[in-house]
């Protein structure tokens, strides 16, 4: 086993969040790049690049460490090493802030960009105070409906994910650079193991597309919900989908509405002209999840290149969540976070200027008599 393949195993220890993000690729057992970049990461050794707290002016790195101690240090060690034991250390580790500061929500998040010669890992405890529950966390009620699976679509779902991860590993394909003939492909269809679900999915999605829905919105099954939000991007009809999908944005399972919000990302991104409402949008870069925020913020992002309507809404309610993720620790979150507030502000102060950013926000809500959020 190559030292590359070994470090994806061993992080695949830590991860919770599973699926490909936009411009975020939370590392699995069965991802890699290739060529140059996998030989350059080879020759590269996983570090932990910062460790932060999202979601509470209670808790910061600092606090984190003096809270868990040596426990902390134990866990990135064992994780990095590949000590099985390493997943309940994160359990308990989490449970025990939780419980310390009564939070309604506290989970880990670990996050690794493929970047050449780097393997820098970012680490987020993601917590939600119980008084922010309902606004950070206002999820629809957990399914409980049964499906039968319309016409083996979701199994073949499952078989294509399967064997394009295989494919993924071998450097036979890259995830999101495929031609897709859907609203959105994780992995395309061109290889020619692959090329057999383009017609099972196109055409069993629009023959299935009722229960596809019903399954998304009702089905107890995590999994189903999520191959179902995917594959109803195979409807290839942008201003169709999106409606379909809005309601799941607030599904209670963090991998469905990683789905979801990925293909609004495409949405987004490849169709301009399809207009999204931008309220759940800025409910979701508030979400709980890190996976949450690093898509939702995307779509938002894209959004607001080519609306000022869409800006406005950005300024009376969104800016709060976007400070907090400048100031956070996620490099893509950072990142599209700066290019919102620029475009909403036409200022050009840097990412790292936190508190130019805040002065200007405090003295728009001033100069608008508007009462300022605080984060």
């Amino acid at each position: 086993m190559t030292q590359l393949l070994l470090f994806l195993i061993l992080i695949a220890t830590f991860l919770s969040d599973f699926g490909f993000g936009k411009d975020t690729i939370p590392l699995q057992s069965k991802t890699q790049p290739s060529g140059n970049a996998q030989a350059n990461l080879q020759e590269s050794q996983p570090y932990v690049a910062s460790i932060a707290v999202f979601g509470s002016p209670r808790l910061n790195e600092t606090v984190l460490k003096q809270v868990l101690g040596k426990e902390l240090q134990a866990w990135l060690s064992k994780g990095l090493k590949g000590d099985a034991s390493a997943l309940q250390m994160e359990i308990a580790l989490a449970k025990k802030v939780k419980d310390k500061f009564d939070l309604a929500f506290a989970e880990w998040t670990v996050m690794q960009f493929f970047e050449e010669s780097d393997l820098a890992i970012h680490i987020t405890l993601d917590v939600v105070e119980k008084s922010d529950a309902k606004r950070r966390m206002p999820f629809n009620p957990v399914p409980s409906e049964t499906f039968t699976d319309p016409d083996g679509l979701l199994a073949a779902w499952r078989d294509y994910e399967e064997t394009a991860l295989d494919l993924v590993e071998a450097g036979a394909i890259k995830p999101d650079t495929e031609k897709c003939p859907a609203v959105h492909c994780p992995f395309g269809h061109s290889h020619p193991k692959l090329k057999k679900f383009e017609k099972i999915f196109s055409e069993g999605v629009k023959k299935n597309e009722k229960i596809l829905v019903d399954i998304l919105n009702r089905s107890k099954s995590l999994d189903d919900r999520a191959s179902a939000a995917y594959l109803l991007a195979y409807l290839n009809n942008a201003a169709k989908v999106a409606p379909l999908l809005i309601p799941a944005i607030r599904d209670p399972e963090a991998l469905v509405r990683n789905n979801v919000l990925r293909v609004f990302g495409d949405i987004a991104e490849k169709y301009p002209e399809v207009v999204l409402p931008t309220k759940p949008f800025l409910e979701a870069i508030d979400f709980p999840r890190t996976s949450d925020r690093s898509k939702a913020v995307y779509v938002v992002m894209m959004m607001s290149m080519g609306s000022q309507q869409v800006r406005e809404e950005i300024v009376k309610s969104g800016v709060p969540a976007l400070l907090a993720m400048l100031k956070g620790n996620q490099p893509d979150q950072r990142d599209f976070s700066h290019n919102i507030l620029r475009k909403i502000s036409g200022k050009e102060f840097p990412a790292s200027d936190y508190l130019a950013w805040n002065n200007w926000y405090q003295k728009t809500m001033r100069d608008r008599a508007v009462p300022s959020v605080k984060k």
